[in-house]
């Protein structure tokens, strides 16, 4: 058995197809607006959807991975991010999502390792601080419940935005991280500033689990009244969340090995990790 097929059993595809169909048959198309917002001299441009409910409704700041927002033509949104919208906006939540990469003339950088990419997760914490101060200027944003959620590189820019370590950091309610990379975070003080769910894949190759776990004990020792949440899954890929199969992309490098690195979703880890972001979004929205 070969480790793709480890991870999507052939009760795991079927799961994963009727996913496939059920994305494709929900209603409505998400309604995204772009607008702008400047950090630090750059102009950033995001992507607004808002839920339709009237009044200050609460509002999730998405962070892209490091594919970024766009499929391969370079303008539509990626259906992961639809998808999430559109799940978050049918429960009265605003969705923002700052494009870092394109709003600086570049692409995916998934396959440059850490030290070639001028785009850093530094880069990106100034854009999420930037967002934040957009939000609380919109009648329509209640500015007590905004919550980061990032995927991967994401992930990684929201664990970082989110140090109260640091002289400034983000003011939210809570922030959610799917599989980010944590090995940089170990090398400094850590503390978290709000509520974290940090949802991990056992066998991620990518970002792999064990350097996010020891951060979650580090913060939980120093912080032993704040909310930190660590769910890991057995069994997934970096990307479990996702509607694709499992695949090895060999022209990644930095993962644990050299060679590849595998990528794809595992349905019954996406249907828990959807639940328990449910849970956690009901207990800092209510």
């Amino acid at each position: 058995m070969t480790v793709a097929t480890r991870f999507l059993r052939p009760a795991a595809a079927l799961r994963l197809a009727l996913l496939l169909l059920a994305a494709a048959l929900l209603p409505g198309a998400v309604q995204a607006e772009k607008v702008e917002f400047d950090n630090d001299g750059a102009r950033i441009t995001a992507h607004w959807l808002p839920a339709t409910a009237s009044g200050a409704r609460p509002v999730i700041v998405a962070l892209h991975g490091c594919g970024g927002l766009y499929r391969r033509d370079g303008a539509t949104l990626d259906s992961r991010y639809t998808e999430y919208a559109a799940r978050f906006n049918g429960e009265g939540i605003h969705v923002l999502l700052p494009d870092s990469f394109g709003s600086r003339g570049s692409g995916s950088i998934c396959t440059l390792r850490a030290g070639e990419r001028r785009i850093t997760v530094e880069t990106r914490r100034g854009d999420v601080l930037a967002a934040l101060a957009w939000l609380r200027q919109r009648p329509d944003v209640d500015p007590k419940r905004i919550v980061l959620l990032g995927w991967s590189n994401g992930g990684s820019t929201l664990l970082t935005s989110l140090n109260s370590a640091r002289a400034t950091h983000a003011d939210v309610a809570g922030a959610i991280a799917f599989y980010p990379g944590c090995a940089a975070l170990l090398k400094q003080p850590y503390t978290a500033a709000a509520p974290l769910l940090m949802l991990l894949g056992a066998a991620d190759d990518w970002t792999p689990p064990e350097p996010c776990e020891r951060l979650m004990a580090r913060a939980r020792q120093a912080q032993p009244a704040q909310d930190l949440v660590l769910r890991t899954y057995p069994d997934s890929a970096h990307g479990f969340d996702r509607l694709v199969p499992v695949r090895f992309l060999s022209d990644v490098s930095s993962g644990v090995n050299p060679a590849g690195v595998h990528v794809g979703g595992n349905p019954q880890a996406r249907g828990e990790a959807l639940a328990e972001v449910d849970r956690f979004l009901e207990k800092l929205l209510k």
